[in-house]
């Protein structure tokens, strides 16, 4: 499912990121030339190297928990939702600590349990419904279209 395009038009929550995305805050070779066209390579690489998944879920104490906070405050990020693999419990051990910091810095935190490789442990409405739970129970929010809400996940094998 593309959670960050339903995010948007059910909620009207703008994501910055999501788990899979290559994120950067440098900028990268944009333009084609012959001389840009190895260093694109480069550049394609750093990205895989420093998607969100891959490299803030191994490094220590720093890259959990520390940088979030940083990109929050960088990019004015008021809220972030955190995935919780069901068959990854490698941050179990940390639930605490990122809620801790979320309340000192006044940053909602939804957790969302999901199983990345069975939809039928937590389904893709299952995932969405913890949205929509947390959305209209903490934040007192409707929808911007309900009709988003529930969708049909028949075929999300």
């Amino acid at each position: 499912m593309d959670f960050l395009v339903w995010l948007l038009n059910c909620w009207g929550i703008v994501p910055l990121t999501d788990m899979l995305s290559m994120v950067s805050t440098r900028e990268l070779v944009t333009e084609d030339t012959p001389e840009n066209r190895e260093q694109a390579y480069y550049d394609m690489a750093w990205l895989t190297e420093n998607m969100i998944m891959r490299n803030r879920t191994h490094g220590g104490y720093k890259v959990l928990l520390d940088e979030l906070w940083e990109f929050c405050e960088q990019f004015n990020a008021d809220m972030v939702i955190l995935w919780e693999h069901m068959s990854c419990k490698a941050l179990d051990g940390m639930h605490g600590l990122f809620e801790e910091r979320a309340r000192e810095h006044g940053i909602h935190l939804i957790w969302v349990t999901h199983d990345l490789f069975d939809p039928s442990v937590v389904s893709r409405q299952g995932v969405r419904q913890q949205v929509n739970d947390y959305m209209r129970t903490v934040m007192q929010e409707e929808p911007v279209d309900p009709s988003l809400e529930i969708l049909k996940d028949d075929k999300s094998w």
